[in-house]
């Protein structure tokens, strides 16, 4: 497989993604944790020293217990199904004909050790394979002109930023990638199927 060699921008955020992983944060888990300490030690103190304040303070955190369950279920519902629609959206483009696919990363260091399955640090596009590749490997920060921006603009066929899962849907394409990245990225296994299932074309070479 065709692929060049350098180093391109990294910016900042990958071991292999577990579709199973729950849709809530660790840190939704611990203040869940938090606030369940507090309810259930304020009705102790409350039962024990009879002093109705805990009663209140009881309560005051039981409700915020509630606000923080609700949101956060609504919050991860929402968010759920923006991906699905957008990793439709990326399907149907990647299946509607020949193109060739530009991909930029927008996270860092630690995400491309462990990627975040929720995090949208992917700007992906589809091009036409008739597009110039020389522009492509200019585009965005390498000194492509204003009218060459908008000729590729115009040619450009879909564009999203995507989460990490969504990089499965990547598959025998010729794909743009920055050298940074495919770098940083090669000795991942999160990233084999990505790089090895498609033809990698790099840009923003040293």
């Amino acid at each position: 497989m065709p692929r060049t060699t350098g180093a391109a921008p990294l910016r900042e955020g990958v071991p292999d993604f577990d579709p199973s992983m729950k849709k809530f944060s660790a840190a939704f888990y611990l203040i869940l944790l938090g606030l369940t300490v507090l309810v259930l030690g304020c009705l102790g103190l409350w039962l024990w020293l009879g002093n109705e304040v805990f009663l209140y303070v009881m309560i005051a955190l039981f409700a915020v217990y509630l606000f923080h369950l609700i949101y956060s279920m609504v919050h991860a519902d929402r968010r759920e199904k923006r991906e699905q629609t957008t990793e439709e959206l990326l399907r149907a483009g990647l299946k509607g004909g020949d193109c060739v696919v530009y991909l930029t990363y927008f996270g860092g260091e630690r995400h491309i050790r462990k990627p975040s399955p929720h995090k949208a640090e992917y700007l992906v596009e589809l091009y036409p394979p008739s597009v110039d590749g020389e522009c492509l490997k200019k585009h965005l920060w390498f000194g492509l002109s204003d009218r060459e921006e908008k000729l590729l603009s115009g040619a450009k066929r879909y564009e999203a930023k995507i989460a990490y899962p969504a990089l499965a849907l990547i598959e025998g394409k010729t794909v743009y990638l920055a050298a940074g990245f495919y770098e940083a990225a090669k000795e991942q296994a999160a990233f084999s199927q990505l790089l090895n299932k498609n033809t990698i074309v790099l840009y923003g070479e040293n």
